[in-house]
């Protein structure tokens, strides 16, 4: 059993959590939800050792098996406890997606043949042979978070620990990610999950636990009834229960595009354009079409690794390519001047030693950085670093900063990842707003409740089968 009992975490004089109680037995999934920032990540960093090596004050107990966590290390701690970080790329070592599923174990002094035999297994188990011997920095972010699973499910421990795990997937890694989670429940694992999207979770997990001014209430059992479950959701604001299938959003225009077949789409009178995109990368072609879009917000999705970050990539002047991108018929040669972009990673897009000198970089108005701080429920953390906040924080400063910067294209890659459902509805007004300033908004995205609830034009790249 794993007994959390008492447990607080304060990082200097301000507490994350305070009095937590929580207990799981092996094949038992709990989940942990909350709003953003609610000291999720930090639980779980104090179950796997890690939040011991930063400036905070933890008080209560930690036991495995009876025995205190807090007198191992975190080495001693990786031989029973694996973590699937919310940011995956933090923890990849190697290149090479074999060498990496491979490395711990090495490190293990595990035997050659007894090392490729358990790549070989755990990857056709899991459904993620098809990204062995693949060069890392080439995966999509989602293709990145199923080799993170798969290298932790490789370690055989028994905590498994997965931070935001579904933020990247798109819905067939979802339940991907689902049959994963129920294969380790079935050999008898002990898994914690802190997630916002909840109902690829409704039928496995056997606890909730709901974090809320510093606090934690569990619900078991009966609770977690579908009645129970819905007043629940309720009352805490959380993220729906229920799944959002393409049929939920057949009321909005879904145009189905290939990205690598020479297609045109809207191309006509398009307010921007994107003329003759191509990219290739090691003589395979990702990318190849001519796609048009008016102001107002559309939403980019398909399947991890079609395209969709290559795109807007490719757009933004981030990535060399063939074509041309127009806004208004005028070519867009500076695109810093036309575009403001937040990216799958934000860490990429931090520069300064402070929230408010982050802010800073867009706008000198004092009044408008205060007003959109204190939307974002930031402003009481001006003065920290930006790379002190949580990953669905460093996501809102990003978005704040967009808005304020006032430019007329818009790109938002995976907006709502490590987002609850309060500041998914924050989002939402941001881009009604942009909207209605006339802007035209891109949002790469694996989130229907985001798209039900905000409302657009559907862009779906699809694999050539599809079409």
């Amino acid at each position: 059993m794993l007994r959390i009992k008492d447990l607080s975490v304060c990082y200097e004089d301000d507490a994350i959590f305070r009095g937590v109680h929580l207990e799981a037995e092996p094949g038992e999934l709990i989940a942990i939800c909350g709003g953003s920032g609610c000291g999720k990540s930090s639980l779980l960093k104090a179950v796997n050792g890690i939040i011991g090596e930063e400036e905070v004050v933890l008080q209560g107990e930690i036991q495995m098996e009876g025995r205190s966590v807090w007198k191992e290390s975190i080495g001693e701690r990786s031989r029973w406890v694996s973590t699937v970080f919310q940011n995956p790329k933090t923890q990849f070592y190697c290149t090479n997606t074999t060498d990496e599923l491979a490395f711990a174990l090495e490190n293990r002094c595990v035997e050659r043949e007894k090392i490729w035999e358990t790549i070989r297994r755990c990857s056709k188990e899991l459904g993620t042979d098809h990204l062995l011997d693949r060069n890392i920095f080439t995966l999509s972010g989602g293709e990145k978070q199923l080799i993170a699973i798969t290298a932790s499910v490789c370690m055989d421990n028994k905590v498994y620990l997965f931070d935001e795990p579904s933020a990247s997937l798109d819905h067939s890694s979802i339940r991907q990610l689902q049959k994963i989670l129920r294969q380790l429940k079935a050999a008898g694992k002990i898994i914690l999950v802190a997630e916002h999207r909840l109902y690829y979770l409704k039928d496995l997990m056997d606890g909730l636990a709901v974090m809320h001014d510093e606090e934690m209430e569990v619900f078991r059992g009966k609770d977690l009834a579908e009645k129970n479950l819905g007043e629940i959701v309720r009352r805490y604001g959380l993220r729906t229960m229920e799944e959002i299938t393409e049929k939920d959003l057949e009321d909005l225009e879904w145009i189905r595009i290939h990205p690598r077949g020479k297609g045109r789409y809207r191309t006509e009178k398009a307010h921007l354009l994107c003329r003759e995109f191509c990219v290739s990368y090691q003589g395979e072609k990702i990318l190849d079409l001519s796609l048009g879009f008016d102001r107002g917000i559309h939403f980019i999705i398909g399947e991890n690794g079609v395209g969709k970050t290559t795109f807007v990539k490719q757009l933004s002047g981030l990535i060399h390519g063939r074509g041309r991108g127009l806004y208004r018929g005028t070519p867009i040669k500076r695109h810093y001047q036309f575009m403001a972009m937040v990216m799958q990673d934000v860490n990429y897009q931090i520069f300064t030693e402070s929230v408010w000198q982050e802010i800073s970089i867009v706008s000198k108005d004092k009044r408008k950085k205060e007003e959109v701080l204190r939307q974002l429920g930031l402003l009481e953390k001006r003065e920290l670093h930006p790379q002190s906040l949580s990953g669905g924080e460093k996501q809102r400063l990003l978005l704040g900063m967009t808005a304020l910067s006032e430019k007329p294209v818009v790109v938002l890659d995976e907006p709502t990842s490590g987002l609850c459902k309060g500041k998914m509805l924050q989002i939402v007004q941001y881009l009604r707003e942009m909207e209605k300033e006339g802007r035209t908004v891109l949002v790469i995205t694996h989130d229907y409740e985001l798209i039900r609830t905000c409302g657009g034009r559907i862009y779906e790249f699809v694999k050539e089968k599809k079409c």
